[in-house]
């Protein structure tokens, strides 16, 4: 019961933070925001439209050890999250990303996991 009633309680801190737009918001510098804005997000279905060069997989990962609720107000939010996967991406070389997850994942070692894949790639936008 006590197990239930823990991970209940973690959920619901988790999608108070997630709807709050968490407060750990991470700041990018001016020439990685230009990185991070400059890549488009695509899905499966609508880079196949495009010749794309396909430059590999991309992602992220957070996990949190302590189930100390004062620890949970530093959780990444899935945005910052999806921002680092892009500043991947444009390390890269790339313009787009295709997201393939990004959220919540139960993993047995951390309180709280958090994990985002994509794939990068590289399209001739004509300029």
């Amino acid at each position: 019961m006590k197990s239930v009633f823990s991970i209940a309680l973690r959920t619901s801190m988790l999608m108070v933070l997630f709807l709050s737009g968490c407060s750990a918001n991470q700041k990018f510098h001016n020439t990685t925001d230009f990185a991070v804005k400059d890549i488009d997000t695509y899905s499966s279905t609508e880079i196949a439209n495009f010749n794309a060069h396909f430059l590999g997989d991309v992602t992220t990962a957070y996990c949190e050890n302590s189930s100390n609720p004062d620890r949970l107000i530093d959780i990444p939010s899935l945005s910052s999250m999806t921002n680092s996967l892009k500043l991947q991406v444009s390390k890269l070389g790339g313009n787009v990303i295709v997201m393939k997850q990004c959220g919540i994942i139960n993993y047995l070692s951390c309180a709280v996991y958090l994990e985002c894949n994509g794939e990068a790639y590289a399209i001739d936008r004509g300029l």
